[in-house]
């Protein structure tokens, strides 16, 4: 009897217990050299010492500012097996780099730190001839995937060539840490790292689509964040690629140079694009494109490539001579964005 009276005690109970309420969460911090952030829709929170130990889980692979991280022990010439992470950005890389026939290429480590992009700082220019030099470092051609019975393994033609997934890494890092969030069955939420989002299900608390806002690339880095446009998204992963914040003038010449290097000719690519917004399937494919797109050197080269993948979704923000004085914008097709400022002209 007493086994029975448990028994339905336990099946009121349960009967009675109503579902826990939804509430919107924050998860804040830093990692990666920049921050990130997360807003998400669950009945409790998720621990944000979860969240940190994925980001750095993936610092480990693939931060070339961690001395002991794969890619920089790789990059220094030793022969390590790769792990999931590092496999999945390398194979990433490797597609965008066919697909924008080279443009998009992260074999270009050692000209990014000649540059002064890396982890140490240097504000003087490359030479032309360090530059030829350093030429023949580069190419994801000269990359190559090897897989054995031992592991998986990256086999360089020339042990000097140095990788940095700084163009995607970031993007990937939001997919992996969204995967986390399925796992925990929670489907309604955005993820940011370092300005690349993965966006999934809808604010349902308020019964609408999440709302995503495109920076002004003009505004300087101190200055509070300026929206110019807004996009309501779902279930897809998007990235903004500029040259408005990481860049650098040389004290002499008076030169700027910004961090998007042409892997063709080994110099900072100037462009009248101001910033390239991507939306795609993933976060780190997003990511990988945005950047593609700063690198091809002009707007018009930007649209062409846009125009041969129509399964991309892209704002791209730029400047001409004729309207010196205000952002001229392109948006594709497919696309459906609300501007702020009626200043800005649509070409």
């Amino acid at each position: 009897m007493k086994y029975l009276y448990t028994l339905w005690a336990a099946i009121l109970l349960v009967a009675c217990q109503q579902p826990s309420q939804e509430n919107v969460y924050y998860i804040r911090g830093e990692a990666q050299g920049t921050t990130y952030g997360i807003t998400y829709i669950a009945t409790k929170p998720v621990e944000k010492a979860a969240v940190d130990s994925i980001l750095r889980v993936i610092d480990l692979s693939m931060s070339t500012y961690i001395e002991n991280s794969l890619i920089t022990q790789i990059n220094k010439g030793e022969n390590l097996p790769i792990d999931p992470h590092f496999q999945k950005v390398l194979q990433a890389s490797m597609d965008i780099y066919q697909q924008s026939n080279g443009i998009f290429d992260p074999s270009i480590g050692q000209l990014i730190n000649a540059w002064g992009f890396g982890k140490r700082e240097n504000h003087t220019p490359p030479t032309q001839k360090q530059i030829d030099s350093l030429l023949a470092l580069t190419g994801m051609d000269k990359v190559h995937i090897n897989a054995t019975p031992k592991g998986t393994f990256i086999r360089k033609d020339n042990p000097d060539i140095q990788l940095n997934f700084n163009a995607i890494a970031q993007g990937y890092t939001s997919d992996v840490i969204a995967d986390y969030f399925h796992s925990k069955q929670i489907d309604n939420f955005i993820i940011e790292v370092g300005g690349e989002l993965v966006i999934h299900g809808q604010n349902i608390l308020k019964g609408k689509s999440w709302r995503i806002g495109i920076d002004n690339p003009l505004q300087k880095p101190d200055e509070d964040r300026e929206i110019v446009a807004t996009v309501e998204l779902t279930d897809c992963g998007l990235a903004t690629s500029g040259n408005y914040r990481k860049l650098w003038t040389d004290s002499i010449t008076g030169q700027k140079y910004v961090h998007t290097i042409n892997p063709k000719t080994g110099y900072p690519q100037p462009s009248n694009l101001l910033s390239a917004t991507v939306v795609a399937p993933s976060a780190m494919l997003a990511d990988g494109y945005a950047t593609t797109l700063m690198a091809l050197g002009g707007v018009e080269k930007a649209k062409d490539f846009l125009a041969q993948h129509k399964e991309l979704k892209a704002v791209l923000l730029y400047s001409d001579e004729a309207h010196k004085d205000q952002i001229q914008r392109y948006v594709t097709e497919n696309f459906k964005v609300e501007f702020e400022d009626q200043v800005l002209t649509e070409k």
